[in-house]
Formats: C-alpha cells, sequence, structure tokens
C-alpha cells in the first residue's frame, strides 16, 4: 500500500522566521527514499487548539504524519500532550527513559530541574524512541489506521532518531523493495525537461519520474517498487536508458554529485591541468573546485583580477581591448583566458568577468551580463549569458556555468 504523508513543524519560531527550517527538505527527501508521498509541509505555532484543528484536518487526508519539535521540558513544548489527548491516550513516565535522562544529566554535573521528567512521559499504547543525541525521546504512535510520529525539533536529534528508528518503522509498513536513480541535468531548465519526458510523465507507474529544480540545474528522480533490487534496477536501468537517449549531453551525472564534483573528477581521470582567471567571481570557481579530494593532481592556480590594472599586468590584456570593449565582454574574456593559459601551461584556462549588481549596470550592459573565457589546448572562445537574481546568485551562477564550459569542452 501507498502510504501518504504530512509533515508538521511546530514551534512559533518558525512562524516568525526567527530560524531555518531544515528539517522538512530532509524528512521529505527520506520518506520519498521509502516510496512514501509527501502530500503536505504544515507549519503550527505552539497553540493547543490550533495543532488539535490541524491533527483533525490532515489525518483526514493521509496515512502518516511526522511532527517535529515542542518534545522539550518547558511549557510551550506541548506536542506529546496535544496529540495525547487528541488520540486519548493517558500520558505515563517510562521509567527506562526518565533513568536515560537522569544519567545524561549527571555526565554534564549539571543538575536535573523537576521539569526535565516531563521528556520522560509517553503515551500509553505508544513506542518511545531513543535518543542517543538529546534528553527527547520520539514516539511513534499506531491507532485508528493511522501512524504518527514525534521527532525533536533539533537537527542533529531528529536525524538520528529518523535513521535509528523512524525508517526501519516505515519500511516495515510495506513488502516492497524501494530503490531510486538521480540522473543531473545542467543547462535545460526544470519546464524544458519536464516538457523532453512528458509523455513518460503522464504515463508513469512504476517506475515513476519526478524533477527538481536547483540552481542552474534539474535533478531527476526515477523510482521504482519491486520485490527486490534485481527486478528494481532492471526498470530503472531501462528508464535510465530512455531519459538519456532524449537528454544526451545535458546530462553531467548518475551519482547526485554536484557540477564541480563531477568536472573535477573527469579532470583528474583524464589528467587535464586547469588554471582560472576570476573577477566577479572573486575566487568562487577556485574554492568550489579545492572542495573536490585529488584536485591538487590537477588544478594549478586561480587569480583573482578584480581591477582593469590586475587585468593587464597578471594575464597580459590589452588597454585597447579594455578601451574599445570594456571589462565586461567577450574580447576582454577571452585575453584573460589566453594570457593565463600561456602564463601557467594548464591545459584548459577559464575566466569569468561580469556585472554581479546591485550596481554598475547600464542599458547596454545589464546587472547579470557574465562573459566566461575558455581556452583549451591554445583554442579560445567566450560565451555570453545574462543571470538574474541578487549578486550572490549571480556570482554563484557564473562559477556553476563555469564549470559546465569545462565539461562540455573536455567531453567532446
Amino acid at each position: 500500500m501507498i502510504m501518504n504523508a504530512c509533515i508538521f513543524s511546530v514551534g512559533t519560531e518558525l512562524l516568525m522566521g526567527s530560524i531555518v527550517n531544515t528539517n522538512t527538505k530532509y524528512l521529505s527527501e527520506r520518506l520519498n527514499e521509502l516510496g512514501i508521498n509527501v502530500l503536505y509541509h504544515v507549519s503550527v505555532g505552539d497553540n493547543p487548539k490550533r495543532l488539535k484543528e490541524e491533527l483533525d484536518y490532515y489525518l483526514s487526508k493521509v496515512d502518516l504524519i511526522i511532527t517535529t519539535g515542542g518534545l522539550g521540558p518547558t511549557q510551550d513544548d506541548l506536542t506529546k500532550e496535544v496529540i495525547s489527548e487528541y488520540f486519548g491516550m493517558e500520558l505515563v513516565t517510562n521509567e527506562s527513559i526518565l533513568e536515560e535522562i537522569v544519567e545524561i544529566f549527571k555526565s554534564m554535573n549539571r543538575n536535573m530541574t523537576e521539569n526535565n521528567k516531563k521528556q520522560a512521559l509517553v503515551p500509553k499504547g505508544g513506542k518511545a524512541l531513543r535518543n542517543r543525541m538529546g534528553t527527547a525521546p520520539g514516539i511513534f504512535i499506531e491507532k485508528n489506521g493511522k501512524n504518527v510520529i514525534l521527532l525533536p525539533g533539533p537537527p542533529h536529534e531528529m536525524k538520528n532518531l529518523f535513521e535509528d528508528h523512524v525508517f526501519d518503522i516505515l519500511k516495515s509498513k510495506d513488502d516492497k523493495i524501494i530503490s531510486s536513480m538521480y540522473i543531473k541535468v545542467f543547462g535545460v531548465g526544470e519546464s524544458k525537461v519536464e516538457d523532453m519526458l512528458k509523455d513518460l510523465i503522464d504515463k508513469q507507474t512504476c517506475p515513476t519520474i519526478a524533477t527538481y529544480a536547483k540552481m542552474g540545474e534539474v535533478e531527476v528522480r526515477i523510482t521504482a517498487g519491486g520485490k527486490n533490487e534485481r527486478e528494481n534496477n532492471i526498470l530503472l536501468e531501462a528508464m535510465k536508458d530512455e531519459i538519456v537517449s532524449r537528454l544526451g549531453k545535458s546530462i553531467y551525472s548518475f551519482t547526485g554529485e554536484s557540477i564541480q564534483e563531477a568536472v573535477g573528477r573527469m579532470l583528474i581521470e583524464k589528467n587535464i591541468s586547469v588554471s582560472f582567471a576570476e573577477s566577479c567571481t572573486g575566487g568562487l570557481l577556485s574554492a568550489l573546485i579545492t572542495d573536490v579530494s585529488g584536485i591538487s593532481k590537477v588544478f594549478d592556480r586561480g587569480v583573482v583580477t578584480y581591477s582593469n590594472e590586475s587585468k593587464m599586468s597578471e594575464l597580459g590584456v590589452k588597454k585597447d581591448t579594455l578601451d574599445r570593449y570594456g571589462a565586461v565582454s567577450e574580447e576582454t574574456a577571452i585575453e584573460m583566458a589566453k594570457g593565463l593559459y600561456d602564463t601557467t601551461g594548464s591545459d584548459i584556462c577559464i575566466s569569468v568577468t561580469g556585472i554581479a549588481g546591485p550596481d554598475g549596470g547600464s542599458e547596454q550592459k545589464p546587472v547579470g551580463l557574465v562573459y566566461i573565457g575558455v581556452c583549451y589546448l591554445g583554442n579560445c572562445y567566450a560565451e555570453k549569458f545574462n543571470f538574474r537574481g541578487n549578486r550572490s546568485r549571480i556570482r554563484n551562477s557564473s562559477a556553476l556555468n563555469g564549470f559546465n564550459l569545462i565539461r562540455k569542452t573536455i567531453d567532446k
């Protein structure tokens, strides 16, 4: 049976924007891997009445609710109390959990206040899920054909409880084995990818296809649910082959790696040395590539040439080129890449020059205009981009597209 789920994020601080809700993203990803459809995300403050109303509404629509937050020792931590009352379940002290809480405080040489005993209360008939990262246990309730799982709010506690207990609980609800494959695409928008796969998506049964837009790229997830992994792999590979035949060279990974990781791996495997000359990105390409393990084998250097003077002195860009075409131009990008190539002898050199904003744009050269130059084995060219967004987004888009140009150039 395919389960439908809703994730409840409990806490007034979420509604006030005081913290970023990363729990929902994590839980949605893990539930989808289990073949559970997440239909709703709900954020609700520390208010018993509203929490009961939301429970009543969503339990009529889904089989599973997972809550995060509201399991602490203070008076505004009410998730457990409200849900126990909703199901008519008495809260009783779990002596084993209480002993663990006492020991945790002893190990920290801290006095345990009386209100901490509240965390050892568990609905009678529910199952306490031991929390090895904190004092608030998780709770699993199965009643009236519904499943409710209560998890603490701190992300490291929530994740550990999910991996230690919740994954196996939910997996036992279905005898199917769920397998997924991820195809990462760069340079093609989500709407275009979806259009290219529309007939497959429209008639999908098993495996299923879903697309997710991220910065500069799209992730296509294929999921199969069968009797065993072998059966799933046959279905996944057949669908993968069909998708590859349609998306072709825009695909850069089947392993979930980032574009810089994929490019770094390609450079290492092909033993192609690389250097960067960066203006508007200010060293971002260099920072991202050095996150790749083993990249020292091929990464020579990155230089930040922000001013016109540095472009001339470090890279040999001609003053006439800057005067005639400007720092943000195809001509300057090519001379930057060629100058770095001549200086370093790297197999491939990438240059980036653009207007990241919010100031500095004009009608002829708007904010977001970026030129990326490439010089590979002496052959040089540049591509023009018009990115949208704030300064950070334009710089990130520039860096990621720089990596994609490397990929396209060396993968011919």
